[in-house]
């Protein structure tokens, strides 16, 4: 019988460098995936639409400035509408998170011309919630406007709820049902009110 001489095992060596080439590539991947994990996402909204309002097809919006938009738009035969909007912005301006939601609202009804509006504060539920939010209210010669929402320069998120009919055709027993429905998971904003 004839013994071959034993070949020195080179499999082991060979797995050994293999996964000695690969582990760095797997770190970054959990690194990069944990990294993900602890980035803001957009916020999770969930509401309850006004009866009798239907969901309008928009075209996909592109980032404007570097703010990421998801919007929805919903209209009512009496011409009464509602947008929702969901956005991230790409950095804060250093304000705190109140006044930075307040600027935020007040342009919206500053676009509808109505610069004088009033205020309230409002927590929405939700998971880490309650979201500490504002909301606003006030009308021109033309339209009725509500809108609520939070932005955060911290965690760079934010929302909004626009609702608005022509003048005196907003019934705010229907926008106060409304704002009852929403909550918002996701949220990483400071979750204080302030003074």
């Amino acid at each position: 019988m004839t013994h071959f001489p034993r070949r020195p095992r080179r499999v082991p060596a060979v797995l050994a460098a293999l996964l000695l080439a690969i582990a760095p590539a797997c770190n970054r991947q959990s690194e990069e995936e944990r990294l993900e994990a602890m980035r803001p996402h957009q916020v999770e909204l969930a509401y309850t639409v006004p009866s009798g309002m239907q969901e309008v097809t928009l075209p996909s919006s592109s980032p404007s400035g570097g703010t990421q938009y998801d919007i929805k738009l919903f209209h009512a035969s009496d011409g009464c509408e509602l947008r929702v909007v969901r956005l991230m912005i790409p950095k804060g301006d250093g304000t705190e998170d109140q006044d930075a939601t307040y600027n935020m609202l007040g342009a919206i009804m500053q676009s509808y011309g109505i610069p004088q509006f009033k205020t309230n504060g409002l927590m929405v539920p939700g998971e880490p919630g309650p979201v500490p939010s504002l909301s606003v209210s006030g009308e021109n010669k033309e339209v009725a406007l509500r809108a609520m929402g939070r932005i955060s320069n911290d965690s760079l998120q934010g929302y909004q709820f626009v609702y608005g009919c022509k003048k005196g055709q907003l019934d705010d027993k229907v926008w106060n049902a409304f704002i009852e429905t929403v909550t918002a998971t996701g949220f990483k904003g400071s979750l204080k009110m302030h003074g």
